[in-house]
C-alpha cells in the first residue's frame, strides 16, 4: 500500500466539469448539478470520478446554499471539505472568524465571503508560493435575505481565475428576475431553449464585423429562445426542470467523443423562504440508516 506525498498532490489539476443549473420563480429557487470530477493523466487520458459534492448548505438555518464548478481542490483540500468550514463560519462556529449571519444578512455578504476565504486565504496564497492551479473556480451563491418584514431571493456569481484579481461576486437574478441559467457545460441547455450553442453569437460578430448588422442579427436570434420557467411556475415543477436539465446534458455529452466529464448522480436542493433549505436529491458516501444521529450531516 502506498500513498501520494503532500507536494504531488500540488501538482495534479482536479476539475469538475460540470453542469450547474439555477432555476427561480415565485415560490423559490432550485440548484442542480452532476457528481462528476476529472483528473488528467500523463499521455492526454483521464480519470472521471463520479462522487464530488457540488451543492453546499451554507447555514443550517438561514435559507443560503451555493453550488461549484471548476476545480474541485485548491492545495490538498477538496471545495466540498472548504465549504463546510465556511459554513461553520457562517454559523459563528469558528472562534478565529467572526463571520457569524445576523438576522440583517445579505445574500451578497455570503458571496463576499466565499471571495474571503476561497480568494483571499487559498486561492491566490497558493499560487504566490508557486504552486500550479489551473483553470476556473465558479461559484453560485443562491439564498433569501430579510428585507424588513418580508424576504428577497438572489442569485450571486464568483468567477476565480486569476490569481491577480480578486473577483467581485456579481448579481445574476435579482428579487424580481425569474428563470433559468446552465453554468460550465452549458451548450446542451443553450442548445435546447435558447435555439443555439452560446457561442454562435461571438463567432457571427467576428465575422459580420458591422455592428449595426450584427445587432439585427442578435435581435433575430433571441426570437428563437423559449423560456421554461416563469416566476409563478409550482416549485416542483422548477425542481423537476432543473434536474431535467442536468440529466439532458450528462446524456449531450456522452455521445460526444471524449470521456463523460459530466455524470453520475444528480444532486438538486430547492430553497424557499418558508421551508427554507431542502435536499430533493442527493448522495451519501453512507447508508444514513446506519447513522441515525446525525440525519442532517452533508456529505
Amino acid at each position: 500500500m502506498s500513498f501520494c506525498g503532500r507536494s504531488r498532490l500540488h501538482d495534479v489539476t482536479i476539475r469538475r466539469v460540470t453542469v450547474v443549473i439555477s432555476v427561480k420563480v415565485y415560490d423559490g429557487m432550485v440548484l442542480a448539478a452532476d457528481s462528476a470530477t476529472t483528473m488528467p493523466l500523463p499521455g492526454g487520458s483521464h480519470q472521471v470520478y463520479n462522487n464530488a459534492n457540488k451543492i453546499f448548505q451554507l447555514h443550517r438555518k438561514k435559507p443560503v446554499a451555493a453550488a461549484t464548478w471548476g476545480l474541485g481542490v485548491i492545495g490538498s483540500a477538496s471545495i466540498s471539505t472548504l465549504a463546510k468550514d465556511l459554513r461553520r463560519r457562517l454559523m459563528g462556529a469558528d472562534p478565529t472568524h467572526d463571520w457569524a449571519l445576523g438576522d440583517d444578512y445579505t445574500v451578497k455578504e455570503v458571496a463576499d465571503r466565499v471571495v474571503d476565504l476561497f480568494f483571499d486565504e487559498l486561492y491566490s496564497p497558493l499560487v504566490s508560493s508557486g504552486q500550479t492551479v489551473r483553470g476556473e473556480l465558479g461559484f453560485l451563491i443562491a439564498g433569501y435575505q430579510p428585507v424588513g418584514d418580508a424576504w428577497s431571493s438572489e442569485f450571486w456569481k464568483v468567477t476565480i481565475e486569476d490569481p491577480a484579481t480578486r473577483p467581485i461576486p456579481q448579481l445574476e437574478a435579482g428579487p424580481e428576475q425569474y428563470g433559468w441559467s446552465a453554468h460550465a457545460i452549458d451548450e446542451a441547455a443553450n442548445r435546447l431553449f435558447n435555439g443555439y450553442d452560446g457561442n454562435l453569437p461571438m463567432a457571427l460578430q467576428q465575422v459580420i464585423g458591422d455592428p449595426t448588422i450584427f445587432a439585427r442579427v442578435e435581435q433575430m436570434l433571441q426570437q428563437f429562445h423559449r423560456q421554461p420557467a416563469v416566476a409563478p411556475m409550482p416549485f416542483t415543477d422548477a425542481i423537476q426542470l432543473a434536474k431535467f436539465l442536468a440529466d439532458v446534458t450528462i446524456g449531450y455529452t456522452h455521445y460526444l467523443l471524449g470521456p463523460d466529464v459530466v455524470g453520475g448522480p444528480v444532486e438538486v436542493a430547492g430553497i424557499s423562504r418558508h421551508e427554507g433549505f431542502k435536499w430533493v436529491n442527493r448522495k451519501h458516501y453512507y447508508p444514513p440508516s446506519l447513522n441515525p444521529e446525525d440525519p442532517n450531516h452533508d456529505v
